[in-house]
């Protein structure tokens, strides 16, 4: 009977532990969050640079990485996105 039970403790923990695992995969642990639309992978803020000169358009540069390694160009340029601190 015990032999049972620590098998389905076992089977248990297993579910659990790889639930959390999964659930952490889309986790960004920054402030910052980067939002393309019709961009179905998620993506994490990994450094922002900005240009601010009087009288002239600003500039940023934001990197990100993202988990999806088939993640294509096409995808994310002259979309609309959303960067918000």
């Amino acid at each position: 009977m015990a032999n049972k039970f620590d098998r389905l403790v076992d089977k248990l923990g297993e579910g659990l532990v790889n639930g959390l695992i999964d659930g952490l995969k889309s986790v960004s642990h920054n402030r910052y969050t980067l939002t393309v639309e019709g961009l179905g992978s998620p993506v994490s803020v990994l450094q922002v640079k900005g240009d601010e000169p009087l009288n002239q358009p600003w500039h940023y540069t934001i990197t990100f990485t993202s988990p999806d390694k088939a993640l294509s160009l096409d995808s994310l340029l002259n979309q609309h996105a959303t960067f918000s601190f």
